[in-house]
């Protein structure tokens, strides 16, 4: 295969005007396959000049990508809260257990209206382990709309 510099392309050998099988619509479909599409080729610019060694490179470079990022282990979840004079508390018991327990909580209130009229707060309890971690939540009884918060983990430490 002869590399360009042109942009890659898909190349397929023409299909003469006579090409009309018949039969069911599979079989001349498979056909086409077989004659056409199968003896396709593909013409990618300068992949003459990639050497088995920096394919190897490149594919050792994207598996230790793929292994940081299955790392951080990104999981959310939420919990219903209520509009309460005084704090509530959860303990969130991770789906999958994360791989350290130095890993970054991060939340936020949903509400179903936008007329929340005190701050509500929430915080960590305690020391996270590595299969869940406590919060408490404050939603002052002002606050009616704020029905949910939303929890996210990951491991970013990870990267």
């Amino acid at each position: 295969m002869n590399n360009q510099s042109s942009p890659a392309q898909l190349l397929f050998p023409i299909v003469p005007a006579n090409y009309c099988p018949e039969g069911k619509w599979s079989d001349i479909l498979n056909s086409f396959i077989q004659l056409y599409l199968n003896n396709g080729t593909v013409n990618i610019p300068f992949l003459n000049e990639v050497t088995p060694q920096q394919i190897t490179t490149i594919q050792q470079n994207i598996l230790t990508i793929t292994n940081k990022l299955d790392a951080v282990n990104w999981q959310s979840g939420n919990v219903t809260v209520a509009a309460s004079a005084s704090a509530q508390t959860f303990t969130i018991t991770l789906p999958t257990a994360i791989n350290s327990a130095s890993y970054n909580i991060s939340g936020y209130f949903n509400a179903t209206a936008g007329t929340a009229t005190e701050n509500a707060s929430w915080g960590v309890i305690g020391t996270p382990t590595t299969s869940s971690f406590q919060i408490w939540v404050f939603n002052p009884a002002a606050n009616t709309d704020i029905t949910k918060f939303t929890w996210q983990v990951s491991n970013l430490g990870a990267l």
